[in-house]
């Protein structure tokens, strides 16, 4: 019994007060709303825009929803909770539908929060096990297993005392039984002794008669047989009456034993309780939602590798990384979302272990902490859910970076590049406590917005490279360490209309490592680190490659990838292809490279992202 369980369901929050409640017979517990969030309006042939609803569909017992919708309007008209546009009731037969339409500039999270605190949507539900003992008039408060207790020993009494009369009863049927049987194998006799006596009452003594050898029944005996008619009198009736005393004398011996043997009483009980079960029994409507602190979470999640997809409209969503299975170079690939529009462009898309923690910064500089398997799962076609939904983002603010991170070493730091060029480095164990309330990672100027984020260590060189087809490499120890919401230093000098593309780390020792280098329009190749010189940090680097004559292209991804690696590279749309890097040639620095994915160039398609396929061992 981990905790009650209501009929309204709705969610218990912790198991703290539950266990209170059971050990010492009073306390409470916590109860919220079962919520979700949905995108609702902008049908189509309507001007109005899609909105964002959080919809309750099971409240708290004892929640009056009348009362609740009232309590929420007067708490928005009050200004006591901002953000809400619209409140309305879609309840019907099919179930409980309470919608809170929100702001287009509300954050979720932040709206949720406020209703779970200041309205019923979050209650607590009291408990007093106090009850009257003994003769009634003696009040005991009992946990759990005391009332249990109590209940088991009332079950038990009232067992013996059900077989006591059923006993009695069979006992008596017994009786009659083999008076009857008596009287018929004497048939004869029997008639002649109610034939000659003048009334019932003299044919009755007649049949009790001690004198009697033959017969000498009981008064109930001598009863049954003057209530028997002539038809009964038969050898058929003879044999039922024979089957019904041997059933009587099981079942006598059933419940005599029942009356003697304690152990047969506590089976018949539970015999009894899987009968109830079985018939009464539903599935569990109200579940527990684990609080910080009480359970690790992780522990009820296996360590799976998936894959993480952001879209450009916001939309975020998890996949089984078996969806994708490898396919040979220069394929079209398969569907990683779906592309019905321009927001569900691929923005990011990357692969990791369930139990990592998501870094996720945003072009304003602020980053979020996040664990993997707290992203929604969806199909390899589905849209996924709004990052509002998981995470506190401001509407106006797009997520840029995702880093997952399994540890936090004290020797690591994290490297922060913007697309203007500038780069920092601070230590990794200061977003060790990170969570999903933010923390600023960077203070930015004049229109920059925050691009990279990637794990280094003193000895690892940083290669960047610019969208015009331009590289530098550095060493990661020449940059200082900085404080988190320092601004960082220059990485190198851009051309006029040049931005950085990608942001790599080069391991200090790493004979295996090669440069993957793809453009928009689905081109790539594989580049020996050795042909990028280690230099200053701010100058102007050297070329990485080379675009096709007479095409409009640029460096989408320029990645540092191992021989055995494997990648998903994906396009605007959606298209997703999985590859082996030994299948892409190695060429040098100043050739234009091989055709890596089919782009429909002609719709507007381009590679928008490039995933390393993580490692995993199966103790994971």
């Amino acid at each position: 019994v981990p905790a009650p369980d209501f009929p309204t369901g709705a969610s218990i929050m912790g198991l703290d007060g539950a266990k209170k409640l059971y050990l010492t017979g009073n306390g409470g517990v916590n109860m919220r709303a079962v919520t979700h969030v949905e995108e609702i309006g902008g049908r189509k042939g309507s001007k109005k825009s899609k909105r964002t609803a959080i919809v309750a569909t099971e409240l708290p017992y004892q929640v009056n929803k009348a009362a609740l919708l009232e309590k929420i309007a007067e708490l928005v008209n009050d200004k006591k909770i901002d953000g809400i546009a619209d409140l309305r009731d879609e309840s019907d037969r099919d179930g409980v539908r309470v919608v809170i339409e929100l702001k287009r500039d509300a954050v979720v999270a932040v709206v949720q929060n406020n209703l779970f605190k200041k309205t019923p949507l979050q209650t607590s539900f009291s408990g007093n096990f106090l009850a009257l003992m003994g003769s009634g008039t003696v009040p005991k408060r009992f946990t759990l297993r005391k009332a249990l207790d109590c209940f088991i020993d009332f079950r038990f009494e009232t067992i013996r005392r059900r077989t006591a009369y059923q006993l009695e009863k069979v006992s008596a049927r017994a009786h009659i039984v083999d008076g009857l049987l008596l009287s018929l194998s004497s048939v004869d006799h029997v008639i002649e002794l109610i034939r000659e006596a003048p009334d019932q009452d003299a044919a009755r003594k007649s049949l009790m008669d001690p004198a009697n050898k033959k017969l000498g029944l009981t008064k109930l005996q001598a009863d049954a047989v003057l209530r028997l008619q002539l038809g009964q009198l038969t050898r058929l009736n003879k044999d039922k009456l024979t089957e019904e005393k041997k059933t009587l004398e099981e079942s006598r011996i059933r419940l005599q034993d029942l009356m003697d043997n304690d152990t047969s009483v506590r089976n018949s009980m539970v015999e009894e309780f899987e009968y109830l079960k079985n018939k009464f029994g539903i599935p569990r409507r109200t579940t527990i939602e684990i609080e910080e602190g009480e359970l690790d979470e992780m522990d009820l999640v296996q360590n799976a590798r998936s894959v993480v997809v952001v879209t450009r409209g916001g939309y975020i969503k998890r996949m089984p990384l078996q969806t994708f299975e490898n396919q040979g170079r220069g394929t079209r690939g398969k569907k990683g979302t779906s592309n019905s529009s321009e927001e569900n462009e691929i923005a990011h898309c990357f692969t990791c272990n369930d139990h990592d923690t998501l870094l996720m910064s945003t072009q304003r500089g602020i980053a979020y902490g996040l664990r993997a398997y707290q992203v929604p799962s969806g199909s390899r076609t589905a849209k996924g859910v709004p990052i509002p939904s998981v995470l506190p983002i401001k509407i106006d603010d797009v997520v840029t970076s995702i880093l997952p991170v399994h540890d936090f070493p004290e020797d690591e730091f994290i490297v922060v590049a913007t697309k203007q060029g500038w780069i920092k480095k601070t230590p990794l164990k200061a977003f060790e406590k990170l969570t999903s309330r933010g923390l600023t990672i960077a203070t930015l100027t004049g229109g920059d917005s925050l691009s990279w984020c990637q794990k280094c260590v003193d000895g690892d060189d940083i290669l960047i490279g610019t969208s015009q087809g331009m590289a530098t490499r550095f060493e990661s120890s020449t940059l200082r360490p900085t404080g988190r919401t320092s601004r960082g230093v220059k990485s190198m000098k851009l051309k006029p209309g040049d931005t950085l593309a990608d942001v790599n780390i080069l391991k200090e020792s790493s004979d295996s490592e090669y440069v993957l280098v793809v453009t928009a329009n689905g081109y790539g190749k594989r580049i020996m680190p050795e042909e990028f010189n280690t230099r200053a940090r701010g100058g102007v680097g050297v070329i990485s490659t080379k675009f096709k004559k007479y095409t409009s292209d640029y460096v989408s991804c320029l990645r540092v990838v191992h021989e055995d690696d494997e990648v998903l590279v994906i396009t605007s749309k959606g298209v997703i292809v999985r590859q082996k890097v030994s299948a892409i040639s190695t060429q040098s620095r100043a050739a234009t490279g091989v055709l890596v994915q089919k782009v429909d160039i002609d719709n507007g398609d381009y590679i928008s992202s490039v995933s390393i396929v993580p490692s995993y061992d199966e103790e994971d």
